[in-house]
């Protein structure tokens, strides 16, 4: 059985879809799996691990151009692909093949991981047959499942002290800022600023995104502190191991995996996309298990006193990781390989 796994272009959307597929896969030998992914960095991993991906990357969005092509590259992937299933992960690349696989009377869901829909899936629930959610909800309908969200195979509960060791490091408060597959210019902007006025002692793990990283680590050549720089990096189950304190966006994803290693973080939601990654934020701020500063009023101040105050205060960091545990978000690989949803 051909089934489709069709997302937008950030890391929000695409590994979600890669769990899902993976245990497909793992359960499922049979099946033919393929991807619709519009970001290119992210589609040469997901070949990497040995699947079929469709989708036009384009350098530069404008809206009209991409909207005309989209509506063309649907149906054109559709009737050469002809999928049994196709399930949407959001976004506005993915909506047009999503609606044209629902008029194809396919087998087709969406799987919305952010606590508020996005435009794209809101729409789309109307016509799918089936809509996965990742946070539990108030209000569902027949058609509504909440499964959590699916962590990547490589997600997994490592030992503090191997963690240290493989970036080494050395056994006292480490300090991980990333924003995110794509890097986030405005986190790395405080998080240098807030590295260089903090009186504690920490180390520091920093993922920059691809644009800055050049940059930045020329900045980190003239800091004397031990320090994990990079771009991007893939084992992220070693960074989340060795972390006592996350500084971070509030993509389901990223809060997922903070709430399964029951980190203790600093949430800066993305002021776009509708606001979803603030509703995420709060999900995790009105239980207790987690600090939101806005980006759109943004105080440094207000912010250097939170970080400081989780990095000294280990009661109140472990006061946090025992709210994350309470908190059921992140479905580990091999729990999610044992369900039927697909």
């Amino acid at each position: 059985m051909k089934i489709l796994f069709v997302c937008d272009r950030s890391g929000g959307h695409v590994f979600p879809a890669l769990a899902i597929a993976s245990a497909i896969k793992q359960n499922k030998i049979n099946d033919e799996m393929h991807f619709f992914v519009t970001s290119a960095f992210l589609k040469d991993h997901l070949m990497q691990k040995g699947f079929i991906v469709w989708g036009k990357s384009f350098n530069s969005r404008n809206l009209f151009v991409e909207m005309f092509y989209r509506i063309f590259e649907a149906a054109h992937l559709l009737f050469k692909l002809r999928p049994k299933a196709v399930v949407g992960f959001g976004g506005r690349d993915s909506f047009f093949l999503m609606l044209f696989a629902a008029f194809m009377n396919a087998d087709t869901a969406i799987y919305e991981p952010n606590v508020r829909p996005g435009k794209a899936n809101s729409l789309l629930s109307l016509f799918v047959k089936k809509v996965f959610r990742g946070f539990a909800q108030e209000k569902t309908n027949k058609k509504t499942i909440v499964i959590g969200i699916p962590l990547r195979e490589n997600i997994k509960k490592i030992d503090r002290a191997a963690a240290l060791v493989s970036l080494g490091f050395q056994d006292k408060l480490t300090l991980f800022c990333f924003g995110g597959s794509q890097g986030s210019a405005f986190l790395n902007e405080i998080f240098l600023k807030l590295i260089q006025s903090l009186d504690c002692d920490f180390q520091i793990i920093h993922l920059t995104g691809q644009r800055e990283y050049f940059k930045i680590s020329k900045i980190y050549n003239k800091i004397e502190k031990l320090k994990f720089v990079k771009d991007f990096y893939y084992a992220m189950e070693t960074l989340y191991g060795a972390s006592d304190v996350v500084i971070s966006r509030s993509g389901a994803s990223t809060l997922a995996e903070i709430a399964y290693y029951k980190i203790p973080s600093v949430l800066i939601p993305h002021p776009a996309a509708g606001g979803h990654q603030k509703d995420n934020a709060l999900y995790l701020v009105n239980r207790e298990a987690a600090y939101m500063h806005s980006q759109e009023s943004f105080s440094f101040d207000n912010f250097k006193d939170t970080v400081e105050k989780l990095l000294k205060d280990r009661a109140l960091r472990q006061k946090i990781s025992t709210n994350l545990g309470k908190i059921k978000i992140g479905i580990s690989f091999e729990d999610f390989c044992k369900n039927t949803y697909f």
